[in-house]
């Protein structure tokens, strides 16, 4: 017989995790020694990159549109 408290244990391995399809940043800065009119910039970083294929060293290409940025790995032929 169960214990009054105790919770059923699945055996199965774990679920691989979802990974987001958003990631939220802030635009910042460039540092420019004080001077007025600093330009604003955008870093992206972290594992994830590697994940979905963007990895150091690969060219990319960033494509303009009303209010987006889509960045794309440049293919080579």
């Amino acid at each position: 017989m169960a214990k009054t408290h105790s919770k059923l244990k699945l055996t199965t391995g774990k679920a691989p995790a979802l990974q987001p399809t958003e990631r939220f940043y802030t635009v910042g800065y460039t540092p420019n020694g004080g001077f007025s009119n600093p330009r604003p910039q955008l870093t992206i970083k972290g594992r994830w990159l590697e994940q979905i294929g963007f990895y150091a060293g690969l060219p990319v290409i960033i494509k303009v549109e009303q209010n987006k940025l889509i960045i794309e790995l440049a293919m080579q032929i």
